[in-house]
């Protein structure tokens, strides 16, 4: 009855249970692993500890207990122990799903995506139903391999623009990757063109540095150059980042920085905050102005592949898409709401929409669609 409970998700009760079977009968190994089991899974990581090293301490050789306490020095962050545990358990388990799975999860903590995703292969072979195997081996392709994505874009109230574009992103060396991009943009009756590339380099296992350039001859809307480094570092829970990026117009130059945090413990909620200074210099005038922007953005995952997103911004809220002439509306006010759905092919399809107000009292709507394809 408890392992049913515990199986269909009625954690609390099936603790309880479970405790009062281990206050009749403390020998019951089973049982005490089944508490710990469903301790990680409510996040009382230290109680799950503990209770995976009594058992360890009366029975040292117990496979199931030392993928658990692995598991539980993971999620402390403790990922140099939990792989010496988990890889001495590796000699003692056989072909064992969990223990894959763990080791997984130890890697990629470690940043090692190579072998994380090597292990969750081999674990999803042994358990394709596995939700959680399923999920973080899809999590690590994404982040890992090699993809193509393809977006559309369409704006339209104070500009008409239609805009399509396609990344590729390719794999070189374990902490090397590459990407290229061409977009096209059609508005209101000109034609501008951005073509470029860049890397990403896993500095080491909790930071990334990245640089990207693109350009387009000719270009009366976007940019005709286009440079943007950025360093991001992750800590737990949070990601703390910075961004310098250099744009080039016809008539204006703009230099922006902009850091970041993320803060995503791993649950349902994501909250990012992004603030960006900008000085544009028109080269008509001599003159130069400076500008704040900020961006608040929630993400809840709410079902298990399907997540959906909200955010506010003011002033310059995605330089991603900035135009001419969005510089001198730079005080403009932007809500937006996306919905991103992952299937197991590692597709990923992806809409948002976003109301725009501009200090000129005009607005915009803007309409994206993606489908993003990954390869392992």
């Amino acid at each position: 009855m408890a392992e049913q409970l515990a199986r269909a998700g009625r954690t609390v009760e099936a603790i309880a249970l479970f405790e009062r079977i281990v206050s009749l009968d403390h020998m019951d190994v089973e049982a005490r692993l089944w508490i710990a089991r469903l301790q990680l899974r409510i996040g009382r990581t230290k109680e799950a500890e503990a209770g995976f090293r009594e058992v360890l301490l009366e029975h040292p050789s117990d496979v199931d207990a030392r993928i658990g306490l692995g598991t539980a020095l993971t999620r402390r962050g403790e990922w140099a122990e939990a792989l010496e545990v988990l890889l001495d358990a590796e000699r003692d388990a056989g072909e064992n799903s969990d223990l894959y799975g763990a080791l997984a999860r130890a890697y990629r903590r470690a940043g090692d995506d190579f072998r994380a995703l090597e292990n969750y292969k081999r674990a999803k072979a042994l358990a394709p139903s596995d939700p959680d195997l399923v999920d973080g081996y899809e999590a690590t392709a994404q982040a890992y391999g090699h993809s193509i994505a393809t977006e559309g874009l369409g704006e339209w109230g104070a500009s008409d623009t239609r805009s399509m574009s396609v990344d590729a992103s390719v794999r070189l060396v374990p902490r090397l990757r590459l990407d290229f991009s061409a977009r096209g943009q059609r508005r209101d009756g000109s034609f501008d063109s951005l073509l470029g590339g860049g890397a990403l380099w896993r500095v080491n296992r909790s930071s990334s540095l990245g640089v990207r350039a693109v350009g387009g001859a000719g270009n009366t809307s976007l940019p005709s150059a286009d440079l943007t480094a950025a360093f991001i570092n992750y800590a737990g829970a949070f990601e703390v980042g910075s961004s310098l990026r250099w744009l080039s117009f016809t008539d204006v130059g703009v230099i922006a920085a902009s850091p970041q945090l993320a803060w995503d413990p791993g649950g349902r909620w994501r909250h990012e905050l992004r603030y960006s200074y900008s000085l544009s210099s028109f080269h008509e005038t001599g003159q130069s102005s400076g500008d704040n922007s900020y961006l608040l953005r929630e993400t809840w995952r709410g079902w298990r592949r399907v997540a959906v997103t909200a955010a506010y911004a003011y002033g310059i809220e995605s330089f991603e898409d900035l135009t001419a002439d969005r510089l001198g509306a730079l005080g403009s006010r932007t809500i937006a709401t996306g919905l991103r759905v992952r299937v197991p092919s590692l597709t990923a399809f992806a809409g948002t929409w976003e109301h725009q107000w501009r200090s000129n009292h005009t607005t915009i709507d803007r309409l994206t669609l993606a489908i993003v394809q990954s390869f392992p």
